[in-house]
């Protein structure tokens, strides 16, 4: 392995995990944290291409980015892939998008609407 490949690998293992608080989906008096790191292009293809390796729009990618990579503190995944129809249908847009932006490196805590979204689906 060469010298640069390790200290990538360094750098991406040595990342901290981020957190953002979702005060919609705590309990009363327990304040929810999702955690989440940073991806790799793995993760980032899987989060943009449907089965087939066509892209996907923004607004599928915000909701598979918080369904393969939304944690909890000790790092399990808060969501398993059945969950994906019920964070679609069943689950505030706002909130999922605010939190799949966030894991997507789109907002520093803002939600983004979905024609923003859509715009930058266009530029990955």
């Amino acid at each position: 392995m060469s010298a640069v490949l390790s200290k990538a690998k360094s750098h991406y293992t040595g990342q901290q995990k981020r957190s953002h608080d979702v005060p919609e989906w705590s309990a009363p008096g327990q304040p929810l944290k999702v955690y989440y790191g940073a991806l790799t292009v793995a993760q980032r293809r899987r989060i943009w291409r449907d089965e087939s390796g066509a892209a996907v729009d923004g607004n599928v990618a915000v909701v598979r980015a918080v369904l393969f990579n939304a944690l909890d503190a000790s790092g399990k995944r808060l969501f398993d892939d059945m969950d994906e129809h019920a964070l679609m249908h069943e689950v505030d847009s706002d909130v999922v998008s605010r939190i799949g932006a966030l894991i997507l490196g789109f907002a520093k805590g803002k939600p983004v609407s979905a024609d923003k979204q859509i715009d930058d689906a266009k530029n990955v």
